[in-house]
């Protein structure tokens, strides 16, 4: 291995290996957290693959990235039982071989000690055994070691898979190395929330702005169901004059976009929500059936959200629904409790309960079952109460229970931006 070698430009290939990921046990979000980190810190993603732990598989997957790109990243694989193979393709792919390394074995040791753990059988101490081509990363935060291959310009790393390990080495050990190795220019990234315009519409209004952005900057469509989410990219040029031209930019579709914008430099439209609830210094709670809690955990991903969201009561029972939220048994005995004007009642209830500005509540049928031709699977009726008045809606989903729950909880953020630039 050649330590001396540089790769000539900041393009990545990720791949993901796991039997689990293929078959759809769990979703890739390593892939997705690599690339957003990589991309903050001037790297762009040109591909990302996922493969099983089949050798075969995996010495292709590997082959075919650094054939095209000249740094690759893996995840996943590297395990102590007998499905975790990664470590072997990466012998036959190298041509070389495992070796014992005492730093990897002492770490190892270290972190069982921390759990109450004493013994470590075989299959834990193969996890010291690393291909001797490589340069080893000893990672604090669990016992696979992160393994870094050199060859030919490229580099390859392999990392492991737990969400939390990966995290760490890719931040604390990984990208300070890559940094070290490639000098670039950074990519810059602001995002823009804008609400009444449907994606075509703000397209043509904001046509002439687009087709004057300068070379340097690259507009996006996110389309959020209801709102819009526009991220511009600013890349190929020094941070100094990147920021500039954002702004410059930037501030013409201000201009031209005015109120539609209602919250910038965000990701999610929880956060945005939350820029704004902020801003108009607005507590709010919530009153779920159907969602069993969804809303208040999509409102909480938000970090800051204890400023504005108080809490929420899940009341899937009518008896909670009383008790609780004060809703009178009458109404639930002759409108049901799916229906506006429970969700309405709840909506006060839990306003006046938890002593918030805003109140919401949601009420549904979320399926497979309890339908009726009255009211069939996936209807939700969503309220919002404050102090002075009531908003209602009904909604009648056509998904699956967890697709009508997804769509019963942006539908409660939509109705809660609503309501705030009413």
């Amino acid at each position: 291995m050649d330590s001396s070698i540089t790769p000539s430009y900041k393009n990545v290939e990720i791949i993901t290996i796991g039997d689990e990921i293929i078959n759809g046990q769990i979703v890739d979000s390593n892939s997705a957290w690599i690339a957003s980190f990589l991309n903050r810190s001037g790297f762009e993603v040109d591909k990302i693959t996922s493969v099983p732990d089949d050798a075969q598989s995996i010495f292709r997957a590997v082959d075919s990235a650094l054939g095209s790109s000249p740094i690759v990243l893996l995840t996943g694989g590297l395990g102590p039982t007998k499905d975790d193979i990664t470590k072997h393709c990466l012998c036959s792919y190298f041509k070389t071989k495992l070796v014992f390394n005492q730093a990897v074995y002492d770490n190892m040791t270290g972190l069982f000690n921390k759990r109450g753990l004493r013994r470590i059988n075989d299959f834990n101490r193969s996890q010291a055994e690393v291909p001797e081509a490589c340069t080893v990363i000893v990672n604090r935060k669990g016992t696979a070691p992160v393994t870094w291959f050199e060859r030919e310009g490229k580099i390859l790393v392999s990392m492991p898979g737990v969400p939390l390990e990966m995290m760490w080495c890719m931040e604390k050990e990984i990208m300070p190395r890559l940094l070290n190795k490639v000098q670039s220019h950074p990519i810059l990234q602001r995002y823009i929330w804008v609400k009444g315009y449907p994606e075509a519409v703000l397209a043509e209004f904001i046509s002439d702005w687009e087709d004057a952005l300068p070379p340097e900057l690259k507009l996006a469509y996110l389309p959020q169901r209801s709102v819009m989410l526009l991220r511009l990219t600013a890349k190929n040029n020094d941070e100094t004059t990147l920021i500039g031209l954002l702004e410059t930019q930037l501030a013409g579709l201000r201009s031209r976009l005015g109120s539609a914008i209602f919250a910038e430099g965000v990701k999610t439209l929880e956060e945005a929500l939350g820029q704004v609830l902020i801003k108009k210094g607005l507590k709010l709670a919530l009153a779920e059936s159907c969602t069993g809690g969804a809303v208040g955990a999509r409102l909480t991903r938000a970090p800051g959200s204890s400023t504005y969201f108080l809490g929420g009561i899940i009341s899937y029972a009518n008896e909670l629904k009383q008790q609780w939220l004060g809703v009178p048994e009458t109404l639930l005995q002759t409108k049901g409790a799916v229906s506006k004007e429970v969700a309405e009642a709840m909506a006060a209830g839990v306003r006046i309960k938890l002593k918030s500005d805003i109140g919401i509540a949601l009420s549904g049928i979320a399926g497979p079952t309890g339908g009726s031709a009255e009211k069939p699977v996936g209807t939700v009726f969503i309220a919002l109460a404050d102090n002075d008045r009531c908003l209602s809606r009904k909604f009648e989903f056509q998904s699956d229970r967890l697709g009508n729950i997804e769509q019963s909880v942006h539908q409660a953020l939509i109705l809660l931006l609503d309501y705030l630039y009413l």
